[in-house]
């Protein structure tokens, strides 16, 4: 079980935002090799900022959740990225 912030009812929105990701992660929504939420997604989905949404994504990368791959976007950490 991953802890982000200070848990589901963190009321930060990049925390929000940051398990929004999980779940499309956790639900099989996002497989293997697909993208997860842009932050555009996510800011259109959430009604938040890019900023915000960009702070989520890159806190999944801190955590090791997600990685990045620049001009590609975000994709789910199954260990098996280059």
């Amino acid at each position: 079980m991953v802890i982000i912030g200070l848990g589901r009812n963190d009321p930060r929105r990049w925390v929000k935002a940051a398990y929004a990701v999980l779940d499309t992660i956790e639900s099989g929504e996002t497989g293997p090799r697909d993208p997860v939420p842009s932050k555009a997604e996510l800011a259109r989905k959430l009604s938040i900022s890019a900023d915000t949404a960009g702070r989520a994504l890159r806190e999944l990368v801190d955590m090791g959740i997600v990685y990045h791959v620049p001009g590609h976007g975000y994709f789910p950490n199954t260990g098996g990225e280059e």
